[in-house]
């Protein structure tokens, strides 16, 4: 019989644990200041060295965010740094990346769907600022910028559903395949051809949007990431 040995729980994990449950009953928010490093050792009657090692693994997990000059504070589910570290094993292989695009449009296709329920006058400027962009890319044949403007159209459309769920799975796919090589958003809106292209279907989103049609949002945001996956 193979019987694990017991082993006693580090004091930085002790010290994550506290802090998350004081996040979890609400007695710290998003946006908190911590106290600073010498002030919790003295709390937690624990080193300086076990606060910074705790700080290192919240940091990374996303629990709390550091900045230079102000201090540490609770981030409000910042996900980058660990997806960012865990992003290569999922884009080892390209069995993998596909399955991650699919994942993609489940998820792109249903928050366009909430998106044209919901969408508000006040919502559609986030997308008007985005095509602009986008227009503008094609205009200047700016690559880097046609990338950062399509990032922001899709972003808007999951603010706009008003889902949290679905935001936040979204930045940690995106996350995931800005790591890999074969998706990469510049390399593809380098061909003009593709950027008029996939231009054309993010204002046909954005009209199906505004005119609160959802089977036709759907429809067209399956055609668009289609139009990736092919292009790539």
């Amino acid at each position: 019989m193979n019987i694990n040995p017991i082993s006693m729980k580090k004091i930085y994990q002790s010290i994550i644990e506290q802090i998350v449950l004081l996040v979890k009953e609400g007695k710290l928010k998003a946006g908190d200041k911590l106290p600073p490093e010498r002030t919790l050792a003295e709390m937690f009657n624990v080193s300086r060295a076990s606060i910074r090692e705790a700080f290192s693994a919240m940091e990374i997990i996303g629990l709390i965010e550091v900045r230079p000059g102000e201090g540490t504070f609770i981030s409000d589910l910042n996900i980058a740094p660990f997806i960012n570290a865990i992003a290569p094993l999922f884009v080892k292989n390209e069995s993998m990346e596909t399955d991650l695009l699919e994942f993609r449009t489940l998820l792109e296709v249903n928050a366009v769907k909430i998106a044209a329920n919901n969408a508000k006058n006040s919502d559609l400027e986030l997308l008007k600022k985005s095509l602009e962009l986008m227009e503008s890319a094609l205009e200047k044949n700016d690559p880097v910028l046609g990338a950062k403007a399509d990032i922001e159209f899709h972003k808007a459309i999951f603010l706009i559903s008003g889902n949290y769920i679905l935001l936040k799975a979204s930045e940690c796919m995106t996350y995931i395949l800005e790591s890999s090589i074969r998706f990469n958003r510049e390399k593809i809106l380098y061909n003009r051809e593709n950027t008029k292209m996939l231009l054309n279907q993010h204002i046909q989103i954005y009209e199906a949007i505004k005119n609160n049609n959802p089977d036709l949002a759907c429809d067209i945001m399956e055609k668009h990431l289609n139009l990736v996956r092919k292009i790539m």
